[in-house]
């Protein structure tokens, strides 16, 4: 497998959800683990832009979406 380059944020999500495999993690979740709270730069899709992202670069089945719950990384 080829290196892959992910944005801090990207790398930080995927870490997140790694640390989490077989469990699913809302959206919120993500957010409070990786988001430094203080900033309002947080978009309502930001962390769907990154998951994208990551699908993008690490392949569609990296991350499934459970509709209205979350994401899981399965193990």
């Amino acid at each position: 497998a080829s290196p892959v380059s992910l944005s801090a944020r990207e790398f930080a999500i995927a870490e997140y959800l790694l640390s989490h495999a077989g469990q699913v993690v809302s959206r919120q979740q993500i957010e409070t683990a990786i988001y430094d709270w203080g900033s309002d730069d947080i978009g309502s899709n930001t962390v769907e832009v990154h998951i994208s992202a990551l699908r993008r670069k690490l392949g569609k089945d990296f991350v499934r979406t459970i509709r209205n719950i979350g994401y899981v990384v399965e193990t």
